[in-house]
């Protein structure tokens, strides 16, 4: 896998990814045959297709997702290997995929900055004294807060 990095304007980054066409064209046989084994055809017992069948009708199919599954997984693997932290969801474009597969990945990334004076920094905590009185005064507001109005027998309504 070729991985090329270039800065377009900014933070906004443009990769170009070349995959060798060998590691796709293994996985798709390998998934016709997977499938050719489960594929019902009119005219053919299920599991006894040939492939020659199940390649022509289904290689199209199986050959976009194994390149969106190989974009995908290519992509993050040179996101890591390139230690790029990117900001949202890539665009994506498919390229060429005469010879090799290739796409470009365009992308921004967050910024990279380093944070200076922490050391110079005082930080004063504050230091509260709670009291008697100052919980008094919290359970009086709570009572009052919470206080229902109920009947009672004569008819009158009385606080709980």
């Amino acid at each position: 896998m070729q991985i090329s990095v270039e800065t377009t304007s900014g933070l906004e980054r443009r990769m170009t990814v070349i995959v060798p066409k060998e590691n796709i064209d293994g996985e798709v046989k390998k998934r016709l045959k997977d499938l050719a084994g489960r594929v019902k055809i009119d005219g053919f017992r299920p599991g006894k297709v040939p492939f020659s069948v199940v390649r022509q009708k289904f290689s199209g199919q199986v050959s976009q997702e194994v390149m969106g599954e190989v974009m995908k997984n290519s992509f993050y693997a040179a996101i890591v290997q390139e230690k790029l932290r990117p900001a949202g969801t890539p665009l994506i474009e498919p390229g060429n995929a005469k010879e090799e597969f290739e796409f470009t990945a365009t992308f921004e990334v967050y910024p990279e900055f380093e944070v200076t004076g922490l050391d110079r920094i005082k930080i004063e905590r504050p230091v509260v004294e709670i009291g008697d009185e100052d919980i008094d005064k919290m359970l009086e507001t709570i009572r009052k807060q919470r206080s229902t109005w109920g009947e009672i027998a004569l008819g009158r309504k009385v606080i709980n």
